[in-house]
């Protein structure tokens, strides 16, 4: 049957979606971890091959040197100017001047300057021959890349370019216009190849060997070059350096010059503007005939405050006024007498020397009317005396009150007076605000562009300076010496990489193997590709009693067999089962178990052993659990039906004839030597016959029925009315008959005997065994009618044990004894 035949459906039998080289596993860590650890000498071959690979390349390489120089960021220029605004600082605080060094460093600029200045530029395709053995090499920027041949003779050399050829004495030069050079002596190659490579190729090519780096917590910055040519990679470093500072400097002295044409042209227009500025402001005060407005303001400011101040003076001395003469004209002589004091005393009619004189005469007078009437001397109010001073005490009164109010005119044409020069006061006071405010204006003007040219001429002054100043921001520490030991560019690297490769190969090649591998390895692949249980996984068999671990034991290579199919002949095959702890016997025993469960309703009195392929362990699984049934105490009866390949009777020392096939013949078919001269049923057989046919082993209960020799007709021998009738007979006699059939997809045999025995049980070899020929020999069982009543896992490799998740649970057993 083809291994990609589709899978049949068959009674009692559900097919498994279980395909041939596929994993129904869930990947995990540990499953990954065991299958390298099956394949671990492929994983670590490769690993190895590829590190030594890496090693050849590393070896291979020529040896590089690198040279290195240290410069410190000084920022002298600064000091010296005192500039601030300039440099790396002008970038905002998140700028990091090293980080702006090493960038400027790396620029095209800089590297440029060292092509040019260095011609590197020129390469040499001729071994031998190279560019440092020219003199007076000149190369201009601008020159085409093109190739220069060079024939070297004895008396001197010619060089072609372009098509133009040019011949020199050595010593001497040859010029193409972009290109000038000479040959001091000759070269011992006779003739040679340069060529010019584009300029930005062979930036690109230097920025790929320079390396600068800020040492860290530092500001010191390194600057290396890696070549095969150690002075080669000094003076690329040491130009780099050279050149950088030199246009560092340049740079900063070509930005000074800039910026002091800049100043100087603002300066020029600054001063322009302040002599206008205050030519205006001058013009404005003389035109306004006051050294300054605010003056003005402020002086009317002050006289308008004093004249209302005044004004409400004069108004409180008229309402004085007013309420006096009131009294005097309307109150009682009581009151007329205090109005009379109160405007005398008044300052405003003390001011007025007639209302004083007035009010002295009329104090007089009254002092002397008292005087007169009042005491014990007092004159009667009658005397003419008295009369006359009351009457000149009226008359003065009258002249007072006259002079009273006409103060108070006075007093009202003096407010009237000052309301009129506050109104004026207010009218030219309106102007002077506005006055003010442009005066202001011209000064502040003037003062902005008196501080600007301040400024300016500062700035200009050190622009000057740095100007003038012939350095750069960084100083050199060290300049780089010529390297004698070379570096290791590139070697670990490579080794790294051929062992990261080859490990990566052996890996893929690993989970290739375990991909590609359609073998059953586990007793769970039996399990999910057969609905059958998984009765007993047979370990490593040896005659000793070590575990069939390899670590604990080996296989028997000489006198004993291990299940392959190619030793099963031996006869010390059997030696583990005669040790009642070994590793085997504990195998198998649990196999015996394994079938008395498998359906304790149906007796099994007879079970076929048999493979889907050959080698897989059938025969030897076969003969142990007879040799375990028989030390239960049972009679077995061991029957080897592999008619094309038996090996029963080369295990047990026996003949092989005869045996099944002469007990199967017809009476006419042939003579059996040692049985007589007609075969017939084991009926008709006598005892002696019996045994001749039938042997006994050395193992107690156990029998044995070798293949005996191979007819012709053997495929009509192997029937099942014979075979079913020989088996009923045989019954009789034993209480278990195991029969070793050929596999199941080599013939029909094993199908035929299988549909009139009991049980089958299925052998398949651990690592050998293919899934899809496992299921179609399940198949074809089923298809013949046999009753499966499990498997068994032959290990003798260790195979399960590979994959680290399997246990072995007798070997508690081999570690009793």
């Amino acid at each position: 049957m083809d291994g990609h035949q589709p899978v049949m459906e068959y009674p009692g039998y559900a097919p498994s979606e279980f395909s041939p080289g596929e994993n129904r596993e869930s990947i995990s860590l540990s499953r990954l971890l065991n299958i390298v650890r099956r394949h671990f000498r492929l994983v670590l071959g490769l690993a190895f091959v590829g590190t030594l690979a890496g090693g050849a390349l590393a070896y291979r390489e020529p040896s590089s040197f690198r040279a290195l120089a240290t410069v410190r960021l000084a920022n002298e220029r600064r000091a010296m100017t005192g500039e601030t605004r300039d440099g790396p600082t002008a970038l905002g605080r998140t700028a990091d001047p090293l980080l702006t060094v090493i960038q400027l460093v790396r620029s095209r600029a800089v590297l440029g300057d060292v092509v040019d200045s260095l011609n590197l530029r020129v390469k040499s395709a001729t071994p031998g021959f190279g560019p440092a053995m020219l003199t007076g090499l000149r190369l201009s920027p601008r020159a085409p890349s093109d190739s220069i041949a060079l024939l070297f003779r004895p008396d001197g050399f010619s060089a072609e370019l372009g098509g133009r050829v040019q011949t020199a004495a050595y010593g001497g030069t040859v010029e193409f216009g972009s290109v000038r050079f000479g040959v001091a002596t000759r070269p011992r190659v006779g003739q040679a190849i340069l060529s010019i490579v584009p300029r930005e190729q062979a930036i690109d090519g230097l920025a790929g060997g320079l390396q600068v780096s800020q040492r860290p917590g530092t500001d010191v910055v390194d600057i290396a070059y890696v070549t095969t040519d150690p002075a080669r990679a000094q003076r690329i470093v040491n130009m780099v350096v050279e050149s950088y500072q030199s246009i560092s400097a340049m740079t900063a002295k070509d930005r000074s010059r800039r910026r002091r044409e800049f100043l100087d042209e603002q300066l020029r227009q600054t001063d322009s503007m302040l002599n206008q500025a205050q030519a205006q402001l001058s013009t404005f005060r003389s035109r306004q005939q006051l050294a300054s407005s605010q003056d003005r303001l402020n002086a009317e400011q002050t006289a308008l405050m004093a004249l209302e101040s005044r004004r409400a003076e004069l108004e409180a001395d008229r309402r004085t006024f007013d309420t006096l003469l009131r009294q005097l004209s309307t109150g009682s002589e009581a009151d007329r007498d205090a109005a009379l004091r109160a405007l005398a005393t008044s300052p405003a009619i003390a001011e007025n020397a007639t209302v004083g004189g007035l009010y002295q005469q009329l104090a007089v007078y009254q002092d002397r009317l008292d005087s007169m009437t009042t005491g014990p001397f007092r004159s009667s109010p009658k005397n003419p005396d008295v009369v006359q001073l009351k009457g000149m005490i009226g008359s003065s009164t009258k002249r007072l009150v006259d002079a009273a109010r006409s103060q108070v005119a006075s007093l009202d044409a003096k407010i009237q007076s000052l309301g009129a020069l506050r109104a004026r006061g207010a009218s030219s006071m309106s102007t002077l605000p506005a006055m003010a405010e442009e005066e202001a204006r011209l000064s502040r003007r003037v003062d902005a562009l008196a501080n600007s040219q301040n400024s300016l001429r500062q700035d200009y002054h050190l622009a000057r300076m740095s100007e003038a100043v012939e350095v750069g921001d960084v100083d050199v520490v060290d300049l780089a010496d010529q390297p004698y030991v070379p570096v290791l560019k590139g070697s670990a690297l490579k080794l790294g990489l051929g062992f990261a490769l080859g490990l990566l190969l052996g890996l893929g090649g690993a989970f290739l193997i375990e991909a590609t591998n359609t073998s059953v390895r586990r007793p769970e692949d039996l399990q999910l590709m057969l609905p059958v249980p998984g009765l007993a996984v047979i370990p490593r068999l040896t005659a000793s009693g070590t575990s069939g671990r390899p670590k604990l034991g080996r296989l028997l290579t000489k006198g004993s067999g291990n299940g392959n199919g190619t030793n099963e002949d031996r006869p010390a095959a059997l030696k583990s089962m005669n040790q009642p702890f070994s590793v085997g016997t504990e195998a198998f025993r649990m196999l015996r178990t394994g079938l008395a469960w498998t359906d304790p309703s149906q007796a099994l009195r007879t079970l076929v052993v048999t493979s889907a392929g050959p080698g897989e362990g059938k025969t030897l699984t076969a003969a142990n659990l007879a040799v375990t049934f028989a030390y239960d105490g049972l009679r077995v009866l061991l029957i080897d039906c592999d008619v094309r390949r038996p090996r029963l009777h080369g295990m047990f020392h026996v003949p092989r004839s005869p045996g099944l096939m002469e007990l199967l013949e017809t009476p006419s078919d042939v003579a059996t030597p040692g049985v007589g001269s007609h075969s017939a049923d084991l009926d008709t057989l006598g005892p002696n016959e019996q045994t001749a046919v039938i042997r006994a082993t050395s193992i107690r209960g156990l029998s044995l029925l070798t293949c005996g020799v191979l007819p012709t007709n053997s495929a009509s021998l192997l029937n099942a009315a014979r075979m079913r009738h020989l088996l009923h007979t045989l019954q009789r006699n034993y209480d278990m008959i195991v029969l070793d059939t050929p596999p199941v997809l080599a013939t029909a045999d094993a199908g035929i005997l299988a549909a009139i025995s009991d049980g089958v049980l299925l052998v398949a070899r651990a690592g050998q065994t293919n899934r899809g020929a496992a299921q179609r020999a399940y198949q074809q069982l089923v298809h013949a009618g046999a009753h499966i009543v499990g498997t068994v896992l032959n290990d003798p490799g260790g195979e399960v044990a590979h994959y680290g998740d399997y246990y072995y649970p007798y070997d508690y057993a081999a570690e009793r004894e």
